[in-house]
């Protein structure tokens, strides 16, 4: 099962970067304390974590941190870090430290296997509402823009749009219309 979370890494200079990701418990078990993140060639999260080797994943339910970034309209969101090893997202609900212990290369996607060595719940987590839902598959689409047929992304974000339209509120509905006029630049 993939969980869709933001990924906060370093770099050698101690920049902080921010990347929604999938991200997946080794053998589907979340009481293995093993992730696997895996990250495309070539991007910042991957070069990070193969300088650093740490990262930290954040279960967050503010969906505009995952629009915001694919869509590059908000990429800075604020930071904890009072742990500077391993800084998270100041409105997560629920972050994960962890290190990488073993990299199975890969030509297009290196599986980057993790260890998590605690678990932080700031916040309940409370699932998604359909919208919500909604603009993380939008998200997720649109990060694929060039990868995958554009005229097949387009049209699945119209189809997502409707869940937007229909159970958003009004911060979501703008965002889900920000994804929608995202795509239409491609």
């Amino acid at each position: 099962m993939i969980h869709e979370v933001i990924v906060t890494t370093k770099d050698s200079k101690d920049k902080i970067h921010i990347a929604p990701m999938g991200i997946r418990w080794l053998n589907d078990n979340h009481d293995s304390k093993k992730i696997i993140i895996s990250p495309f060639k070539p991007s910042t999260t991957l070069d990070n974590l193969m300088i650093t080797k740490k990262a930290v994943i954040n279960f967050i339910d503010d969906v505009r941190v995952f629009a915001g970034i694919v869509t590059k309209k908000k990429r800075d969101w604020d930071v904890n870090s009072s742990n500077d090893e391993y800084p998270y997202l100041d409105n997560t609900n629920t972050y994960i430290p962890v290190n990488v212990v073993e990299i199975i290369e890969d030509k297009v996607r290196p599986r980057i296997i993790c260890e998590q060595f605690d678990t932080h719940v700031i916040r309940p987590f409370l699932g998604f509402n359909r919208a919500q839902s909604a603009v993380i598959e939008g998200a997720v689409l649109t990060s694929r823009l060039g990868m995958i047929d554009d005229v097949k992304i387009m049209n699945e974000i119209k189809y997502l749009k409707i869940a937007i339209d229909k159970t958003a509120g009004a911060r979501k509905l703008k965002l889900g219309n920000g994804l929608c006029q995202n795509d239409q630049h491609f």
